[in-house]
C-alpha cells in the first residue's frame, strides 16, 4: 500500500508551517490541503475508471490503487465530487475530460 500523505509531511517539504500551508491552500483553492489531496485522489480514480476495462477491473481495485481503504466512503465522496457512482464511470465509454477542475 502506498504511503499516506499527511499534513506534517506537506508542511515539511514546502518549508512552511501547517497553519501557513492551510491558509495558503484556503486562499488559493478554497479548501484545506488535505481536502485538496483527497480531491486529486478522487480525480485520479475517475481517470483510471474512465479508461479501465470493466471486464477485468473492479472499482475496489482502482480505489485501493488511489489510496482509499473504505469503499463506502470512497463511493460517497466520489459521487459527491463527480456526480455519479464509481461503477457508473467504470461502465461508461471513455469521454473527454468529464473531471471538474474545481469544486
Amino acid at each position: 500500500m502506498k504511503e499516506r500523505i499527511q499534513l506534517g509531511h506537506l508542511s515539511e517539504v514546502s518549508g512552511v508551517s501547517k497553519r501557513t500551508l492551510g491558509y495558503l491552500f484556503l486562499h488559493a483553492y478554497g479548501i484545506t490541503p488535505m481536502a485538496f489531496v483527497k480531491r486529486e485522489r478522487l480525480r485520479k480514480a475517475c481517470r483510471l475508471l474512465q479508461h479501465a476495462d470493466p471486464s477485468t477491473t473492479t472499482v475496489a481495485s482502482i480505489a485501493r490503487e488511489c489510496g482509499f481503504a473504505h469503499m463506502g466512503q470512497f463511493s460517497l465522496d466520489y459521487k459527491s465530487l463527480l456526480g455519479e457512482s464509481p461503477s457508473a464511470t467504470l461502465h461508461q465509454h471513455p469521454q473527454a475530460d468529464r473531471i471538474p477542475d474545481r469544486q
